[in-house]
């Protein structure tokens, strides 16, 4: 181990977020990314959402352990989220929402989880599902389920256990349990995969909706190394009754050769992509606030902490050695958060091709998109990595945010959803576009 560095002062949660105004991340050079957005609409929405999210940060900051420990975000946070329409983002506009493009979502959840990765990861894959059903349901769906409380906030997952479906009049009567819903805890709807029989034995990969008064969300999440936070509960459905019209056939998860009926309903492209080129950009917007959260607090601790061999009383952000692991990191991380904003501009573009019957929105298209998610990822790693192994091991203590931000990189990278998983089927995807593949 290295020498022990100057100590530091301890403050309490309301001592760090008064005093944060001034720090790494907060405000100044770099504090508040810029979005580059074509529609003026979209633009200025967009800015008052990431000054919203800088003007929460230290809330965030500050209550980490406690989310932690809840599992789930504060109600303070969820009401602040309700208030400025960060549930909204990716609701159609005819329903009272705000319409944002995919890349502009995608900017908002970095930012938000630059304050917090775990409640970034939560907001993000509970907001995102309005993306979903505002392009792949009818619209007599989408007014009840949208009108229902003016916005929602639905989880999904998929490979439910112990499922059992019956058909009756009109729907499905459904019970099973789905781990991983992330978003569950201040959730009006469950959107649940579903494998339901036809008469021929074989099953059609589904997805439903339903509202908050037909499940359980299970008090079970927290013990996971990483984003402890992120509200993750499992969710239990005891025979609820599931019309027909709130569930979908998922012929749209990596290609479509016609426009999503998502578009005839309201004209607009967004509406008209695949999910596979969606998904996993949840993700990596919340690792892109994530790496950033960490070169934030590795800036403060080299402005804070003594050379641990030279004993002129400098501090760490003096010498290069320390500089360059911050420089090589924040380049990463712009890399990174780079390649997020062309994956939401591209989602964009695809789906304009397909709506103007220029060319489908391709399975190559979908997983090639989606991969460079999973790259972003990897190279979101390589900067969290090199700037944990070189911040000394005080840093790496229970309690200390750096670690915390380390424990939520490796949750991110242990999922079962991993690049080597899914690079062979990108490369089929590939050669069969070109026809080199049969």
């Amino acid at each position: 181990m290295e020498e022990d560095e100057a100590p530091q002062a301890e403050q309490t949660p309301q001592q760090h977020a008064a005093k944060s105004t001034g720090e790494a991340g907060l405000d100044g050079h770099g504090a508040v990314a810029i979005a580059i957005e074509v529609d003026p609409r979209v633009q200025g929405v967009v800015d008052e959402l990431l000054e919203r999210a800088r003007e929460i940060r230290p809330v965030l900051r500050a209550d980490q352990a406690a989310t932690e420990e809840r599992g789930v975000y504060s109600q303070q946070v969820h009401e602040f989220f309700l208030e400025h329409g960060f549930y909204k983002m990716l609701m159609p506009l005819k329903f009272g929402g705000l319409e944002l493009t995919v890349s502009a979502f995608y900017q908002v959840i970095a930012e938000i989880s630059r304050g917090c990765p775990s409640t970034g990861w939560c907001l993000s894959l509970a907001a995102g599902h309005s993306l979903s059903l505002g392009s792949y349901w009818p619209e007599e769906s989408q007014r009840e389920v949208f009108g229902q409380h003016g916005y929602m906030v639905c989880p999904a997952s998929g490979n439910g256990m112990d499922v059992t479906l019956t058909r009756v009049e009109g729907g499905w009567r459904v019970s099973g349990f789905w781990r991983y819903s992330s978003g569950a805890p201040y959730s009006t709807h469950f959107m649940p995969t579903l494998l339901l029989p036809n008469e021929d034995g074989s099953v059609t990969r589904s997805w439903a909706v339903l509202p908050r008064s037909d499940f359980e969300v299970v008090g079970d999440w927290g013990r996971v190394m990483g984003m402890r936070g992120s509200g993750s509960n499992s969710i239990r459905i005891a025979d609820a009754a599931i019309p027909d019209h709130l569930i979908v056939t998922q012929n749209w998860a990596h290609q479509l050769t016609e426009p999503a009926i998502g578009y005839r309903v309201h004209g607009n492209p967004l509406y008209s992509g695949t999910f596979t080129a969606f998904g996993e950009g949840e993700v990596a917007a919340v690792t892109v606030g994530l790496g950033y959260a960490m070169a934030d607090e590795y800036e403060r601790i080299i402005l804070t902490s003594s050379h641990p061999y030279v004993k002129d009383g400098s501090v760490r952000a003096e010498h290069a050695d320390w500089q360059r692991n911050l420089g090589l990191a924040i380049s990463k991380v712009d890399a990174a958060a780079s390649i997020l904003a062309r994956g939401g501009q591209l989602y964009s573009a695809y789906a304009a091709r397909l709506v103007a019957g220029i060319e489908p929105f391709s399975m190559s298209r979908s997983t090639r998109l989606s991969g460079t998610y999973f790259v972003l990822e990897e190279l979101i790693w390589e900067a969290v990595e090199g700037l944990f192994r070189t911040a000394g091991t005080r840093y790496s203590a229970d309690g200390e945010t750096l670690q915390r931000y380390f424990r939520d990189m490796v949750a991110t990278r242990t999922r079962t959803d991993q690049f080597e998983f899914v690079a062979s089927p990108t490369a089929t995807a590939f050669l069969r576009a070109r026809g080199e593949l049969g």
